[in-house]
């Protein structure tokens, strides 16, 4: 018996043959659920993985231990190049390595300037016919004084470095 569109039971067996169809249509419908859904997370984990690509086309760079970033509020996309960083105990980094104290290398800049030349001729190496950009990434302690920031400074100009980007914190 019909009930707007609903299945009323008048006795025990119609109940039993009703609740049967129930049971059977309700095994159905989970499958079709379960493959809708698997379609559905398939498609969005190739989402996530085509956005993760499109927008990571910026590079980063690594800032050392400790190093507490100034703040500006004139931040600019950071362009890939080698990254020279003064840490506010005096240690002058070169793309994480160690070169010295900056007391030291402002006063003899040859290891420094050697190091340099190493960057230069790799970037030779790979960019045949093109000429050198001089590009380099300065990140300096906001505790550095700035004129140790343009003692160094005056060093990478001497080495042909003349693009240099000071890191920053970007404020919104």
């Amino acid at each position: 018996m019909r009930l707007n569109s609903t299945l009323v039971a008048s006795d025990a067996f119609e109940k039993h043959l009703i609740n049967r169809k129930r049971k059977n249509s309700w095994g159905k419908k989970a499958a079709v659920y379960a493959l809708m859904l698997t379609s559905m997370v398939d498609m969005f984990s190739m989402l996530v993985v085509f956005l993760l690509q499109t927008f990571s086309t910026s590079p980063e760079i690594l800032i050392n231990k400790g190093l507490v970033l100034p703040n500006s509020i004139t931040a600019s996309q950071v362009q890939e190049a080698p990254v020279l960083s003064i840490n506010k105990d005096g240690n002058l980094y070169l793309d994480q390595k160690l070169v010295g104290l900056t007391k030291k290398i402002l006063k003899q800049p040859n290891g420094l300037m050697k190091e340099l030349n190493v960057i230069k001729n790799s970037w030779a190496d790979h960019h045949a016919g093109l000429a050198f950009p001089g590009e380099i990434n300065l990140q300096a302690d906001k505790e550095i004084s700035s004129t140790v920031v343009s003692q160094v400074m005056g060093v990478l100009t001497s080495g042909q470095f003349q693009s240099i980007q000071l890191a920053v914190i970007g404020l919104r």
